[in-house]
């Protein structure tokens, strides 16, 4: 972990890192971009809304509270409802959730311009292979309570 006073820089440069598109990537974007319409009316949209959707009911099982997404494969879910992460921090959520669990989330604060409006939430990401999806959720259920 970097030093504290360094830890919002660190964060904003992760984030540029991760988020943007590698040369590799762009190349694998246009091949992406010649399947048939079809692929992406029907068959893509319904991977991701199966994955989001297993994923949230896992969560809530667990004490999260989710709000389902309107067209993305992003849940931003507040913690507060999990025994042991009520207390944390959203850093100290996530990185419980690495060390502890083994599964990877991002802070809820990462998202915001003034720190105080993420507090209480992660972000899961449900983009992985159903497999992992589901590895992510019998981790979750197996290291995670809700609280009562």
């Amino acid at each position: 972990l970097p030093p504290p006073h360094l830890t919002d820089s660190y964060r904003g440069v992760h984030d540029q890192l991760v988020a943007m598109a590698p040369h590799p990537m762009q190349y694998a974007s246009l091949a992406y971009f010649t399947l048939p319409d079809q692929f992406f009316k029907e068959e893509l949209h319904l991977r991701y809304q199966s994955r989001v959707s297993m994923l949230a009911e896992a969560l809530k099982e667990v004490g999260f509270g989710i709000t389902s997404p309107e067209g993305c494969y992003y849940l931003f879910a507040d913690y507060r409802g999990v025994n042991e992460l009520s207390e944390l921090a959203p850093m100290e959520a996530a990185m419980y959730l690495i060390c502890e669990v083994g599964v990877a989330s991002v802070p809820g604060d990462n998202f915001y311009g003034k720190a105080s409006d993420g507090q209480n939430y992660i972000r899961f990401a449900a983009c992985r292979s159903l497999s992992d999806i589901k590895t992510a959720i019998a981790k979750l259920k197996a290291k995670l309570s809700a609280a009562c």
